[in-house]
């Protein structure tokens, strides 16, 4: 179902990558990395995991040309998206909380929103 890939909390820390490095006074310390993670109903994933498999929901509802009408709004009145992934990240986001139905300028003919 795609309402259990809706982000619920996005989370980032740093996380060892397991070498290490020799400071200035001489000692060692790991070398970290920034990892965000999206915790969602379906588990707790890396972006670009938790892309794939909502697309993979999205698509086995059968919810592509929903998706494609999203990713068009986003482009025209998401200004703070420049990227084409940032785009289609935000659009399956979008989608997967069904924020949608709240957007006022959305027209989508295949969608029937029941009240």
């Amino acid at each position: 179902m795609v309402e259990d890939y809706r982000i619920r909390i996005r989370t980032g820390r740093a996380e060892g990558t397991g070498s290490y490095e020799i400071t200035k006074r001489g000692t060692r310390r790991e070398i970290t990395k920034f990892v965000e993670r999206y915790e969602t109903a379906a588990g707790i994933f890396l972006p670009d995991e938790w892309m794939k498999k909502a697309l993979g929901a999205i698509e086995a509802e059968g919810e592509m040309s929903l998706l494609e009408s999203i990713k068009e709004h986003c482009r025209k009145h998401c200004a703070w998206l420049h990227k084409e992934k940032e785009v289609e990240e935000h659009a399956i986001d979008c989608l997967c909380s069904r924020a949608y139905r709240h957007w006022d300028d959305f027209k989508d003919t295949e969608t029937i929103i029941w009240m």
